[in-house]
């Protein structure tokens, strides 16, 4: 992985592949929940709503009772799911885009004349975006900010004594981060892993007859692609958003906590 042109900061220049298909994937996720919501409105709320907002509606009641279930403590999570659905969404399509083969039309890049479009790889399959270490670490990072943030939230003033009472200081910042470097290096690892296997199983069919051995793909490689990017793309998505949903949830006060509070905020209603 080249981080030089991942981390330029002039994309007219420079435009990774990977960047590409993470914004194509963002961008479906965009126009479903716009034509989600218009529809929705045209919906009698005395009928059984079908079709995409029927979709839509079991997406949202599965993913309501996944953070009910792992995450509990509704007065800090009740609205969690409308992170975890595009979150396990944006995982799972971008598997299922690096599997399509969709060529790379607008790839910035270097070419014989400067930085243009690139015609040697034009042409090439848009690639799944985690195999980009950068990318996934990207999405953990996410996560890391909403661990912290949950912390700050219940722990309060406690939060910030932790970087001032410990030696050596700051120490906790840098153990902070390590959810980020397990969900990352997780979610890259499994990627490119099926990545590098089916490139090797393309690479010794192309060895077979002078590239004959290519017209046997068709009977081979849809078995691959539908585990290492489909099934694979589905597990990951899953791992990655519940071991998020999990490492958020220990931050929170527990159940019986959360019924001790409610029961004493309840009493001083009443006196």
């Amino acid at each position: 992985m080249n981080f030089k042109n991942v981390l330029n900061p002039d994309f007219v220049k420079m435009m990774s592949p990977e960047f590409i298909c993470s914004m194509v994937v963002m961008l479906l996720i965009i126009v479903f929940s716009f034509v989600v919501y218009f529809k929705q409105k045209k919906v009698d709320p005395l009928e059984k709503p079908h079709g995409i907002v029927a979709l839509a509606e079991t997406l949202v009641e599965f993913g309501d009772k996944q953070v009910s279930n792992l995450m509990g403590c509704p007065r800090y999570f009740s609205n969690f799911a409308a992170y975890v659905i595009p979150l396990y969404a944006y995982i799972f399509i971008g598997f299922f885009i690096g599997m399509m083969g969709f060529p790379i039309f607008i790839y910035i890049g270097p070419s014989s004349e400067g930085y243009l479009l690139n015609e040697k790889t034009l042409f090439k399959a848009v690639p799944n975006p985690f195999d980009n270490l950068a990318f996934t670490l990207s999405i953990s990072f996410l996560s890391v900010v909403l661990i912290e943030f949950t912390k700050m939230r219940t722990q309060k003033w406690d939060y910030y004594k932790q970087f001032v009472f410990t030696f050596p200081p700051l120490l906790p910042l840098a153990t902070n981060f390590t959810p980020m470097l397990s969900l990352g290096i997780r979610l890259f690892g499994n990627s490119f892993a099926g990545v590098c296997i089916m490139t090797l199983v393309y690479g010794a069919l192309d060895s077979i007859g002078g590239g004959w051995g290519l017209v046997a793909s068709p009977l081979v490689m849809p078995f691959l692609h539908a585990y290492f990017d489909l099934f694979s793309g589905f597990i990951q998505a899953l791992v990655f958003t519940m071991i998020t949903m999990m490492d958020i949830a220990q931050e929170a006060p527990d159940i019986e906590s959360e019924k001790q509070v409610a029961e004493s905020m309840t009493l001083k209603a009443k006196m």
